[in-house]
């Protein structure tokens, strides 16, 4: 980010409700799963109410004049940015940091919080973390050090007077939460604080991190290296210290004002760049010690703008927060490189609005634009709020569950440029196909493998979730047993929460299968390689690319509907990775094969089938998931449908009939007065067809082709009165029937809610 930007960069607007009751004094509630080198337990922050009732956000109004800050208002913007410090200067008399700005005249502030309590915004307190020069002056021993040097950064601070990165995991991170203290002190107007990179970047070599590892684990800090066990345990250490910053942080702010919030950007919950983050930044944990974390969400071509990638970031910030309040700011930008809004179609902002919430995080936007975006912009923040009666106090409606897993993103998947293939694909994949498929699955977290969050789901869906711990893999055990559902593909539990190997499954039990290797084109000499529980290598994930025939029994389940017409008893492509298994017993059934695609060799194993207790399990020793995100056809799109459908111990809440460029998501909104099912419909359709070259494609649409007559039927059990779409307010005829309550919405154009309200 350009340093002539840092003030502009660190705004941050958020489109509220009206002003509501004082919020609980509680700091944290609800206990969370453990992770290593925790030392007490671990609870996510308390949100107050006011933060509950956000429904968008957006930047730029400390850099509006009045006219334009009062307008902004009309459109619903209810809290923005206000700056108290930046990389150079304080803007008000502060008794830590001694540079007070010469641009800041001494009234702005008091003008500024005046103004802002005049239009009923709320105020939103900016502070740059891990950069400050005056702090990088005075004290050199709190600099991070990013290399594995005992050597302290140096800088002219002539010629760069922000200095350089200072670390959050020692002592500076507590003189950054004294200065937020003495804001909020000096100034009770502030009502919330946003902070631009908050995390500590990986990793930090100076001399208070190397001190404090070496008193909590005897050991020194070992070089930069995920593919070294005891990085990888540093990394766990340096999450932990991490999370104790924002968890002192939020107490000691919450004590001087209860109702203060922290809702500021999250740097891992959703941005593809924020994937390719390893070793990690922060943990995804994080979010849940923020009151609302927002996403950069950018649909560029380094983002994979034109994939199904987008519409899953937007899935995944809302459950790194246990699906309570996100945001996510949609970059009004043509391409990221060269970044620009060249010839930028207005009607692209709606576009990129609608997918956020539609997904559940309430969409951000940049409010200041040039004239010919601004009254469109306008617009757009008015759609928001016409929606905005059923975009609060949701959560999804569970019926299948989707394993995102930061420690598998992180630990198994170890490069950046890697880790897409390695196991991103798989979960991108997967959730491609619950998407065309229309079957409602809400994303979860590594955290939500116990067995109270699983309890409330039909189906598990594990994409090649390879790091699990003993408590998961309980859990996860447990769940299948009492009857739930599970699908789970290729190194799922062959790896700890650390990332190292283990010699076979934790789950081969719930499975019905061993280990056995990989699966490559060249027939295998033996079975597993002994050494492969001690490390693996580079080349593990490199061996796994091959191209095979895969054949299904068409006796089976999978040879259901499209699946007879595409595949039959036919030899079908798979180039994709592929585990070699052996069956634990004759209660393992094999419904599909795979052979080299030379013909050579014996069949393997493809698709399994087990029962385990009460539930049933479909294993996926072929990377059915990955390959439909990166090397896709249909049929792997049926296979993975079909086995989520055949293992469920139940039906979905509800049946979508529509083409695939409808995505649909279904939620439950609880007032003290009422209960209402929402689902939510948006139109992906792009006229454009994606004929520019696909890998630097960006969706840029300029019109809308409508979607009509799609059907929406509700299972038979709910207790259901009228339906009516929104916005708008428009009835639904209902149609009843033994397979449930059905309704048809006639026109669908860019976003749509059918709202079902629920009789008690």
């Amino acid at each position: 980010m350009m340093w002539k930007l840092i003030r502009i960069a660190f705004v941050l607007v958020i489109i509220c409700a009206p002003e509501c009751h004082a919020a609980d004094p509680k700091v944290f509630d609800g206990t969370i799963m453990p992770q290593p080198f925790e030392k007490s337990p671990f609870q996510q922050v308390h949100i107050p109410a006011w933060v509950q009732d956000l429904t968008g956000a957006g930047y730029t109004l400390s850099v509006m004049d009045s006219a334009a800050r009062e307008n902004a208002a009309k459109h619903g913007v209810k809290l923005s940015e206000m700056g108290f410090v930046d990389p150079f200067y304080t803007y008000y008399d502060s008794k830590l940091l001694k540079k007070r700005s010469p641009h800041v005249p001494p009234d702005r502030l008091k003008k500024d919080i005046a103004e802002y309590k005049r239009l009923g915004v709320h105020i939103l307190g900016v502070y740059p973390p891990c950069l400050q020069g005056e702090v990088y002056e005075t004290h050199p021993e709190w600099r991070r050090i990013a290399t594995d040097t005992r050597e302290i950064p140096q800088i002219d601070m002539q010629k760069f007077p922000h200095g350089g990165m200072l670390c959050l995991l020692g002592p500076y991170g507590d003189f950054f939460i004294d200065v937020l203290a003495e804001i909020v002190t000096q100034f009770p107007e502030v009502d919330a604080f946003s902070f631009d990179g908050l995390h500590y970047a990986g990793v930090c070599y100076c001399a208070p991190c190397r001190a404090a590892y070496k008193a909590d684990t005897g050991q020194e800090i070992p070089p930069t290296d995920m593919n070294n066990p005891a990085f990888r345990r540093y990394q766990h250490w340096a999450d932990r210290r991490m999370e104790s910053l924002i968890q002192r942080m939020q107490t000691r702010l919450k004590k001087i004002k209860p109702d203060i919030a922290l809702v500021t950007w999250t740097t891992n919950a959703g941005r593809f760049g924020h994937f390719l983050s390893i070793p990690r930044n922060m943990p995804a944990r994080m979010n849940l010690l923020l009151d609302a974390p927002d996403q950069e969400f950018w649909l560029d071509e380094t983002n994979r703008g034109t994939t199904i990638v987008p519409a899953f970031a937007n899935a995944y910030i809302w459950a790194t927060t246990n699906h309570r309040v996100a945001f996510s700011e949609p970059y009004i930008l043509s391409h990221g490189n060269p970044y620009g809004k060249d010839s930028f179609p207005p009607q692209e902002i709606l576009r990129r609005m609608m997918l956020a919430l539609t997904y559940g995080a309430s969409p951000s936007i940049a409010v200041a634009q040039p004239p010919n975006l601004q009254a469109e912009l306008y617009n757009c923040l008015d759609e928001v709020q016409k929606r905005k009666p059923w975009l609060t106090h949701k959560s999804p409606e569970p019926w299948a569950a989707l394993v995102m897993s930061d420690n598998t993103r992180n630990f198994y998947g170890r490069t950046a440029g890697q880790v897409e293939e390695r196991y991103m694909s798989n979960v991108f994949g997967a959730f491609r196909a619950m998407v065309e498929e229309h079957l409602p699955a809400t994303v979860i977290n590594d955290w939500n493998l116990n067995t109270a969050d699983l309890s409330r789901y039909r189906v598990l869906i594990m994409p090649n979730t390879a790091c699990l711990d003993d408590a998961q893999t309980n859990a996860v055990r447990e769940f299948v047993k009492n009857g739930g559902g599970l699908v789970a593909s290729l190194d799922t539990s062959l790896f700890n929460e650390f990332g190292d190997a283990r010699d076979n499954f934790t789950l081969a039990d719930v499975f019905g299968v061993d280990y056995r290797g990989l699966a490559t084109s060249v027939p295998s000499t033996g079975d597993l390689d002994i050494n492969f529980a001690k490390s693996i290598g580079p080349d593990y994930w490199e061996k796994r690319k091959n191209v095979f025939d895969f054949k299904q029994d068409p006796a089976s389940f999978l040879n259901q509907g499209r699946m007879r017409t595409y595949v039959g008893d036919n030899n079908v492509t798979l180039k994709g990775p592929a585990v070699r298994v052996a069956p634990k017993s004759s209660d393992v059934k094999t419904v599909g094969t795979l052979k080299q695609k030379s013909g050579e060799g014996q069949e393997i194993p493809g698709v399994l089938v087990h029962k385990f207790g009460k539930g049933k399990v479909v294993y996926l020793a072929a990377g059915f998931d990955s390959a439909y995100y990166l090397y896709a056809y249909p049929y792997q799109r049926l296979v993975l449908r079909e086995s989520v459908l055949n293992v469920a111990s139940g039906p979905a809440p509800l049946k979508i009939e529509a083409p695939m460029c409808v995505h649909s998501t279904i939620m439950r909104q609880c007032e003290s007065s009422a209960q209402r099912l929402i689902v939510h419909l948006f139109n992906d359709l792009n006229t454009t067809a994606h004929h520019a070259l696909p890998v630097d494609d960006v969706p840029l649409r300029e019109e809308v082709v409508p979607i009509h007559d799609i059907r929406v039927t509700f299972r038979p059990d709910y207790s259901i009165g009228r339906v009516h779409l929104e916005p708008g307010g428009v009835e639904l005829p209902i149609q009843k029937s033994e397979s449930g309550i059905s309704i048809v919405v006639p026109k669908l154009e860019v976003h749509a809610m059918v709202v079902a309200e629920l009789q008690p």
